[in-house]
């Protein structure tokens, strides 16, 4: 239902499920990794690297899934974490992490609104501006308090500004 959901957008899905993951792999790579737990370990987390957005079904959580959720939180990619039982952005406030609690009347519409969400958000303006030492020095000592590089930090700034 969830995959189903996913494809009617349009996205280009990258998925155990749909037998393409390892496709994600160059030759090399599949030659050096014989085992088949590394081989798939490797694929998640090059195809995570590869995504604009992942989508996770979490209704029977395990410990993979939220290894490779964190790793797709880690790596700044916007993540939607399905579940029939909760909505699991009610446990977890991070900037990336969106929850939703679906079943079979609304789960296109989540999804639809999530891949529209990562178009949106997707990294493609430049913005530049001059600063002053005492602005840059600042810039770097708040990002680097906050575990963040300078543009982060700026992000940050602005997706506060618009909460409130």
């Amino acid at each position: 239902m969830v995959l189903g959901a996913i494809e009617a957008t349009g996205a280009h899905v990258i998925s155990p499920e749909k037998g393409n993951y390892l496709e994600t792999l160059t030759s090399v790579v599949k030659s050096k990794l014989k085992d088949e737990k590394e081989l798939h370990y490797e694929a998640i987390r090059k195809g995570i690297l590869l995504a604009d957005g992942v989508i996770i079904e979490a209704s029977h959580e395990d410990f993979q899934l939220g290894t490779e959720a964190a790793f797709a939180v880690d790596n700044k990619k916007h993540i939607l974490c399905l579940s029939i039982n909760e909505n699991f952005s009610e446990k977890m406030k991070k900037r990336y992490f969106k929850g939703a609690k679906y079943n079979e009347f609304n789960v296109e519409e989540i999804v639809d609104n999530f891949v529209q969400m990562v178009a949106q958000n997707h990294y493609s303006e430049r913005f530049n501006c001059f600063l002053s030492p005492s602005q840059i020095h600042y810039l770097k000592r708040k990002s680097k308090a906050n575990n963040m590089n300078s543009s982060e930090y700026i992000r940050k700034l602005i997706d506060d500004d618009r909460i409130l």
